[in-house]
Parts: structure tokens; sequence; C-alpha cells
């Protein structure tokens, strides 16, 4: 039986979308071409030089800290960022939690602290897993988190839920296609975006499983935030520009260099500017850097770049503190 084009119990939020377009070889497919790399080219990177390399000695993360305050409380509006690209947001009483990795992991070396300890988040209503990438997709975290929010809805892609039950996760799953909605309370919307990315946690997965971003709407207060998940600079930013009012996009700046292997797959500091221009968005939170070191560049790197480059474009940015609220 092939892949899932879309979700029968969803409905299409895009005029004249029908469903995710599969390849030749029933995968899932980016909308505008893909560039995965081949176990060829990521041995060329490996064994390639590595010109930031002496800058990684030490490193820092120059991101602030604090430990979240009443972590209980969800009744104000806020984005509470807690390292790389795991969020809390809190939205009329209900909390969601996007791609939280916050257990101790052997294969991903953590330069922040968790901003709680673990068995105090137990008040999510909506998990949000974008992909299947083990830097969105944690099985410790994720196992845990719905041990301890049993009542908590799972939003994610395509086909994603075939892992999670395979790890003994229980909670309702929603799978959606690109441009279709959620099921979830009056007052909050929840729409499954595309992004320029791919899939897959082993060698022979590749693409099986969907990737995409997640557009969250307040219809109380009609504020509307993007989480943009993993996705290399492209057209799609427009098209998301043009079909939604944003207020405050998510954009990874991290896990970029080397260029030629990354830029398909992630935004670095100057494509993010290009994307945020693109979407419209009033201001962003650069993500997706400084917890983790997944590239040739150190982890303090997109935000120096960002800040020493950018100047004139600073003013939209709020910056990460991880464990501190960001009011909207």
């Amino acid at each position: 039986m092939g892949l899932k084009k879309y979700n029968s119990d969803l409905k299409f939020v895009k005029a004249d979308w029908t469903g995710n377009e599969l390849t030749a070889s029933g995968l899932y497919t980016n909308i505008y071409g893909d560039d995965i790399k081949s176990f060829g080219e990521a041995l060329r990177w490996m064994r390639g030089d590595k010109p930031l390399s002496a800058l990684k000695k030490d490193q820092r993360s120059p991101l602030g800290f604090q430990f979240i305050e009443n972590i209980a409380d969800k009744s104000s509006n806020a984005i509470i960022p807690l390292g790389h690209a795991s969020f809390i947001v809190d939205i009329n009483g209900e909390r969601l939690l996007i791609d939280p990795v916050v257990s101790s992991n052997k294969l991903l070396k953590r330069y922040t602290k968790v901003p709680f300890n673990l068995p105090e988040l137990n008040n999510v209503d909506y998990l949000l897993l974008s992909h299947n990438h083990r830097d969105h997709l944690d099985k410790s975290s994720v196992k845990q988190l719905a041990r301890l929010n049993p009542d908590a809805v799972i939003l994610t892609g395509l086909e994603i839920g075939k892992i999670l039950k395979r790890w003994g996760v229980n909670n309702q799953i929603q799978e959606a296609g690109w441009y279709q909605q959620f099921n979830t309370s009056s007052s909050l919307s929840i729409d499954f975006i595309p992004t320029q990315h791919w899939s897959r946690r082993w060698l022979s997965d590749t693409n099986i499983h969907l990737w995409g971003s997640f557009m969250i709407q307040d219809n109380v207060s009609n504020k509307t935030i993007y989480y943009g998940s993993d996705s290399g600079y492209g057209k799609h930013f427009t098209d998301i520009g043009n079909d939604y009012d944003i207020d405050i996009a998510m954009i990874g700046i991290g896990a970029y260099e080397p260029q030629w292997f990354m830029k398909p797959a992630h935004t670095g500091p100057s494509d993010a500017i290009k994307a945020v221009k693109d979407l419209k968005a009033r201001q962003w939170i650069p993500m997706h850097y400084g917890t983790f070191d997944l590239s040739d560049e150190p982890i303090f790197y997109p935000e120096q770049i960002l800040r020493e480059e950018h100047r004139e474009e600073l003013s939209q940015i709020l910056w990460m503190n991880i464990g501190k609220r960001i009011g909207f």
C-alpha cells in the first residue's frame, strides 16, 4: 500500500490543493524539487576542509537561560524557547509543545540546559512534531512527555504516526498532508504547511514520512505564529507569505555550513532574512542554533553573523532566551 497523500478526516485550506504529490518511486517530494545529498556527498563533507573548526574550541552558546517561572501557568499568551528548535506556545489557556528534544541524548551533546524538570511539564494540550529528524523528533523525549500528558493530541505529518506507535505512544494522533488543518479547539487553528526539506531516520527510509511546518492561528486575538521547522530557502516562503498574515515567524539560522551541502535543507542567516521578507512577517525568532553542534559552524556563529552583517535587519528580531516567555 502506498504512502498517503492526505488525511480524509482533515480539511484543505488552500484552494485547488488536492494532496501531496509523490515521486515515480512513490515517495514524498518537495513542491519545487528535491536536492537530497548522497552518501558520497556526505563523505565529501565529513572529509573536507573545516575552516571554522578552530572556532569550536571551548565553544559556548550565546543563548540566555533561565528556568521557566511557574511552569504550570499557561494563562498568558507566550512563546517559551526551550533550545534549538523546541518551543512551548501558550494560547488562550492551551499549551502547545513543538519538536521537544529535552531528554538526555547520547547522540546529541547539549550546550544549553533544559529550563524545567521533565515531570513538571504535565499540562500539554497539543504536541506538534514537524518531521522525523532526530534533532526534532526525539524518542526518549516524546515517550516521556506522552506518558506525562496522556490526553495531549499529537499533530504531525503523514505516516509519522507509525513511528510513534512503534514507540508505544498511545496518545491520539492526527496526521496531516500539506495545506490541511488539524482538528483543534474553536479558539485555535493549526495548519500543516510545506517546507523545502526531506526526511530520514535510518539508511532505508528516505522520504517515507512527510515533513512540514506549522501555522498557528489564535482565533481570539487574530494573531498568527509560523513555526518554520527545517527548510532551505525557496519559493514556498513567498507562497506562504501570500496566503497568511504572519505576526511572528520562527526561522532557522543554524546548521548551514558548508553551504554547498546544507543550503537545500537549512537557511543560514542571509537566507533566513530573505525568507522573513518573503513571509512578510512582522517579527521573527531566529532558532535552530546555540544548543546542538550539527554542522561546520560553531554554535554561536549564526547569531554572530546575523548581528555583525545584518545590523539593519535586527529591529524585527525577538531573540531566544531559553526559558523566558516572549509575550504576544
